[in-house]
């Protein structure tokens, strides 16, 4: 009995020691941070480091205030192409006072781009929608080639935009004629690789000499053709071009006196 006794005492000893031990181990555990601990809930978020950037707020210019920005009354040099206002400051060997582009600045002259009329000063120095197709085309590229040379900085109000920088009835109209301008260019290069230019050379004297390849007008195809006069309403001489020999389906589409119909080139006597 008296065994039995110290072994039951010696078991309630060991379960004492363990459920202590386990404690402390607790409490020193939960003290030691893990690297696989997940985050508490009322932690606060990380900031991230990099702020994003605020867009930088677009300027409206008036004509007298683009005015002062020409190198003269204010150091930068600023200028307007169909509306839009850039930065040239960094080109200003090309902008200053007694450079070759000083007319541009503090203005917008888009149409001088086209003209090279650097005395423009009148009311319509900015106006492009009388221009041709590939004047206007020209003038766009001009604004194109500034915004990705130089900074954009606003609009200026007047033709293009208003005082909010929101686009005008010129600039709805402007857009409908460059619609329209890349229509035209479209059909017109539809109808070149359905009748491609001949090639001329002309000796005096002599004449021309009209004759179509495969190449003929910058056109390349895997066929030859023949040459005849393209007549198209409005314009008053007719155009060289090649054709199909097949080809009997256009009213506007001529021979040229004296020449084979199935010869691939002809001369064409001066008139």
């Amino acid at each position: 009995m008296f065994v039995v006794a110290n072994l039951r005492s010696y078991f309630k000893f060991l379960v004492v020691i363990t459920t202590i031990a386990v404690v402390i181990a607790a409490i020193i555990l939960n003290q030691i941070p893990s690297e696989y601990e997940s985050p508490k809930i009322n932690e606060t978020p990380e900031v991230p480091n990099e702020i994003p950037e605020v867009p930088k707020k677009i300027h409206i210019f008036t004509d007298q205030e683009l005015a002062q920005y020409n190198g003269i009354h204010e150091e930068r040099i600023y200028l307007s192409v169909i509306g839009s206002v850039f930065d040239v400051t960094k080109g200003k060997k090309h902008y200053k006072k007694g450079a070759s582009y000083h007319y541009f600045a503090g203005k917008d002259g888009s149409r001088a781009l086209v003209t090279g009329d650097f005395n423009d000063e009148s009311s319509n120095k900015d106006y492009i929608l009388d221009l041709n197709c590939d004047d206007i085309f020209n003038v766009l590229h001009w604004r194109r080639t500034f915004r990705e040379k130089y900074e954009f900085i606003g609009y200026l109000s007047g033709r293009y935009y208003d005082e909010n920088g929101e686009e005008t009835i010129y600039m709805t109209g402007l857009k409908k004629v460059v619609k329209q301008c890349r229509e035209e260019k479209e059909e017109a290069k539809k109808q070149e690789r359905t009748f491609p230019p001949c090639n001329i050379s002309w000796k005096e004297g002599e004449g021309s000499k009209v004759w179509c390849s495969k190449s003929s007008g910058g056109i390349v195809r895997n066929w030859v053709g023949v040459p005849r006069q393209l007549y198209t309403p409005g314009v008053e001489r007719p155009q060289c071009v090649c054709v199909r020999r097949d080809n009997k389906n256009s009213a506007l589409i001529k021979e040229y006196e004296g020449c084979p119909s199935s010869s691939s080139e002809c001369i064409v006597p001066d008139k």
